[in-house]
């Protein structure tokens, strides 16, 4: 092996943001740099609503950078990190869709179905905000019980659960300001994590930053192409030439088209192989009866994951609790499916869950069926 690059998609939870020809892009393009130039790629996934990225997030980009590096056998051979922040919408036909394209030259159709759905995401936190004050919760501090019942007293839970000194709505949990720039300012939230912490930045990690327009199934970078990543160039050129030429693209484009409505949500961890979110859109649509051709179409499962989504002891980030909000009260997403790698795992982030304070409440308030599944069980079928 010549060199290992480690790569990072930071991507939206929308059911949208993800489609089959994507998946054999990266799957193609990773296997021909293995084969023709002996570069072993490892793609990662983060998937939070709004593609924010919050302190959970940058924690979740350094342990999966900090795994890529225990588990080269060759403490001889290079290493590159790539990070590729990706936000989702729906440009206007008079938006300059190349590829590189600039913020002034495009537009959002305004209203769209197809936009982020974070854009109202300050909404959302009054939604939790008001729950919280009808649910009453308590939490236990230092030993002592405190019911959580007005503004004030959620500050408390914010402080004491999520070390976060502010309100809830339109603060830690904060709308998007405008979506062309958006993929740019996270960009720049980014950067300055990594100038602040002394082992990220020893790392020389390349950022990229992009929009997905769902009126061209295709992702433009906004960054003015710098820096020049060949493997994520790649990848893009080919969704771009089979999106335009795959006979059996109709359906997938139909469906990325199309309002969110998927049929489930799917908490999991995050995957190197992307493969998770193929297994238990299969096992959902095997368990409810619905035909499929075992591919992955767009608009089938809310997905969020996290390198610490199995650390039961500790909260989840803002836009994981508002994610989960929106998709089981707006999306009537009930039917939570929550995947590890092993039973033992799966049962962690099932406690993680229950343990969180905001997660539990949306759970027991809506009656969220969670529903463990497991990729070992899904290889011994295989």
């Amino acid at each position: 092996m010549k060199e290992k690059q480690v790569h990072i998609l930071i991507g939206c939870a929308d059911a949208r943001d993800l489609n089959q020809i994507q998946l054999d892009a990266i799957n193609h393009v990773t296997e021909d740099f293995r084969k023709k130039r002996d570069i072993e790629v490892e793609m990662h996934t983060i998937r939070a609503a709004g593609s924010f990225v919050t302190p959970d997030v940058v924690m979740d980009i350094k342990r999966t950078f900090e795994q890529a590096q225990r588990n080269v056998s060759d403490a001889n051979v290079p290493i590159y990190y790539f990070v590729h922040i990706q936000t989702h919408g729906h440009l206007t036909e008079d938006s300059n869709d190349s590829y590189i394209s600039h913020v002034h030259d495009l537009k959002i159709v305004e209203g769209s179905p197809l936009n982020c759905g974070m854009l109202g995401a300050s909404s959302v936190g009054v939604e939790i905000e008001r729950m919280i004050v009808e649910e009453k919760p308590e939490i236990e501090v230092r030993g002592k019980k405190i019911r959580i019942y007005n503004d004030t007293k959620i500050k408390t839970l914010l402080t004491e659960v999520y070390a976060y000194e502010g309100y809830l709505a339109g603060d830690w949990i904060t709308s998007i300001d405008l979506l062309r720039t958006h993929p740019r300012h996270q960009r720049t939230i980014l950067e300055r994590a990594i100038q602040h912490d002394s082992e990220l930045k020893m790392l020389n990690i390349q950022i990229t930053c992009g929009i997905n327009d769902y009126a061209i199934h295709a992702m433009i970078r906004v960054d003015d192409g710098e820096p020049e990543v060949e493997f994520w160039d790649t990848v893009q050129a080919y969704i771009r030439k089979h999106v335009k030429s795959d006979r059996n693209a109709k359906d997938l484009l139909i469906s990325q088209s199309q309002k969110q409505k998927p049929l489930a949500g799917l908490l999991n961890m995050s995957d190197p192989r992307m493969a998770s979110r193929i297994h238990a859109a299969n096992y959902y649509m095997d368990l409810k009866g619905i035909k499929h051709n075992g591919e992955y179409l767009p608009n089938t499962l809310f997905n969020m994951t996290g390198t610490s989504f199995d650390i039961p002891h500790t909260p989840f980030g803002p836009y994981v609790i508002a994610g989960f909000f929106y998709a089981v009260k707006h999306l009537q997403l009930t039917d939570q499916m929550v995947m590890g790698y092993d039973a033992n795992q799966t049962a962690r982030i099932v406690q993680k869950i229950n343990n969180d304070p905001l997660m539990s409440m949306i759970v027991k308030k809506f009656n969220v069926n969670l529903i463990p599944i497991n990729q070992v069980d899904f290889l011994k079928k295989a």
